[in-house]
């Protein structure tokens, strides 16, 4: 039996993605609402590719012309071109796409709409006109309020009232969604921060706990459905979970980057009843960054207009670099020695190539070779289709100074397999920057400002500020000495290759940062498909 999904607050479709590709369970998304233009287009697009991937009659070269479309169409008018393109097929996908993917923003001006896009959605789930018992409920709403980094943002702002800011309660949207539609199961995710947010004299997280398992009651309705709220890291304390445990960890189940979300599972409390046992997500090694990378074309950095038409080789012969190469020499340690010895081979062996590699592309056709390369975690995930094109890598620019400072961060985490504090940094690389104080560095805010995601551990979290700079996102190779890309970040986020993120650059780091894991949220799907199982829901 197929189990419909709803997907609320949908991003680019991290959540949705992974129940698609749910082995145990055929979980159809029967609808996304998503009020970002970008990322509904994102959202949109990865609906159509789908639905040719479930077709039997998507031929070879129905994806050739797939490819050749998103290939060569402006971001912005690529979905058009598809729903208007020669193959009937192609043609159909965009049209069930365009019914799937919604662009609305939740609130109560939309509810009554929002309503009836799920009743019409659901309606071929229906069995005599009753709404279908199995339906799963996904999304997480917005995090901005909840947020650490949010929350001390408002801090400074003298007129912000907690009580007054919409965003700490945009979760009564999913309320009444679940009142009205009794889904068999929900999944809500956000960021760790919502546990310690406050609201008046409590925290909002106890609140929303309470809300959760009666929704009916919450949202006025006074529909007496209710919820079991399980924890999927903690399934032994699921009678009597405490706030904490609802935390999820993505790096102890596989993924390769450090992500700590905290993820409730509800299940109506009638199917609860017929479970024997509750298990949760098994856990995993997770692979490291250069096995999820490393067999990505390199590219080369580009160069904002700071540098004045230099390119980033030139930036490897300015001053600023050998005098950091002085200066570690002179610290005597047998890790500073081995980072100068380092930087000075890459120049080398960098400044001897004929030409400067590719910064990369939007859209860029692999070679058979680049093909061939051995991707050594989850091959079957990232390339979920046979094909040649690649979308999303190409390099952001950068000032030429910070191209030093990147290889010197690169060069450090590749010796010691830890990314250096600025403590660390040679004096001269030290960023000109108002909070670092050269004379007392242990004072300074930012003491990572620079970060390099070590190729021999998993990434630190992919978060939105990506889309900000690329500080914090530094690659593994010294002689690539620049931030990730696009690609780079939705890899590490487990996005697969296929799945083309649209809008400009800098809504596209922003779609990664915030999404859901794909993958983590497979094995999520994996966990709702056994409760309705066990329920004969399935």
């Amino acid at each position: 039996m197929t189990i419909p999904v709803i997907d609320l607050f949908a991003g680019p479709g991290g959540l949705g993605e992974g129940f698609s590709r749910c082995m145990q369970s055929e979980f159809r998304i029967a609808i996304s609402i998503e009020k970002d233009g970008m990322a509904h287009e994102t959202l949109r697009l990865r609906a159509a590719h789908r639905e040719l991937q479930r077709n039997p009659k998507t031929t070879d070269g129905v994806w050739q012309l797939w490819d050749h479309l998103v290939e060569t169409r402006p971001w912005n008018t690529l979905f058009s071109s598809l729903l208007s393109c020669d193959s009937t097929t192609i043609r159909e996908a965009c049209i069930h796409a365009e019914q799937e993917a919604h662009q609305l923003t939740l609130g109560p001006a939309s509810r009554s709409e929002v309503s009836k896009q799920i009743r019409q959605r659901l309606a071929p789930f229906m069995v005599k006109g009753e709404l279908p018992q199995n339906t799963v409920l996904i999304g997480g709403p917005p995090c901005q309020a909840y947020s650490v980094v949010g929350r001390s943002r408002n801090k400074g702002t003298k007129e912000y009232v907690a009580e007054q800011d919409h965003r700490h309660f945009l979760y009564e949207e999913y309320l009444h969604v679940i009142a009205e539609f009794r889904p068999a199961v929900f999944v809500m995710e956000n960021v760790k921060g919502i546990l310690s947010s406050r609201v008046g004299d409590g925290h909002i997280f106890h609140r929303i706990m309470a809300d959760l398992k009666r929704p009916g009651m919450a949202d006025g309705s006074k529909d007496t459905v209710k919820y079991v709220l399980v924890p999927l890291g903690n399934p032994n304390n699921s009678a009597t979970p405490e706030p904490t445990d609802f935390i999820l960890k993505a790096e102890k189940y596989g993924i390769p980057q450090a992500r700590h979300r905290v993820i409730i599972v509800g299940i109506r409390e009638d199917l609860h009843a017929k479970l024997n046992g509750f298990t949760g997500l098994l856990p995993a090694d997770p692979p490291w960054v250069k096995h999820v990378l490393d067999d990505l074309p390199a590219i080369s950095p580009q160069i904002s207009r700071r540098g004045k038409g230099a390119t980033w080789l030139d930036a490897l012969s300015l001053q600023l670099f050998d005098q950091a190469v002085r200066e570690l020499t002179l610290q005597g340690t047998e890790d500073s020695i081995s980072i100068a010895t380092l930087m000075t081979k890459c120049r080398e062996e960098l400044l001897a190539r004929q030409h400067e590699p590719s910064p990369g592309a939007e859209r860029m056709r692999l070679p058979q070779s680049d093909r061939r390369k051995n991707l050594k975690a989850m091959p079957d995930w990232y390339r979920d289709r046979d094909t040649s094109l690649l979308t999303n890598h190409q390099s952001r620019s950068h000032m030429p100074s910070d191209l030093v400072r990147y290889m010197f961060v690169s060069a450090f985490g590749k010796i010691t397999n830890e990314s250096p504090r600025l403590a660390n940094f040679p004096r001269c690389l030290l960023p000109d920057h108002k909070n670092i104080d050269p004379n007392n560095i242990n004072e300074s805010i930012f003491k990572d400002r620079f970060r390099v995601q070590v190729g021999k551990r998993h990434s630190t979290t992919i978060t939105s500020h990506i889309a900000k700079d690329g500080h914090a996102f530094i690659h593994y190779k010294p002689k690539q000495c620049r931030s990730l890309s696009v690609r780079e970040a939705a890899r590490l986020q487990t996005f697969p290759d296929t799945y083309v993120f649209l809008g400009n650059r800098t809504s596209q780091y922003t779609q990664v940062g915030n999404a859901v894991p794909p993958k983590l949220a497979n094995q999520i799907a994996d966990v709702v498909a056994r409760v309705i199982a066990q329920a004969g829901l399935d």
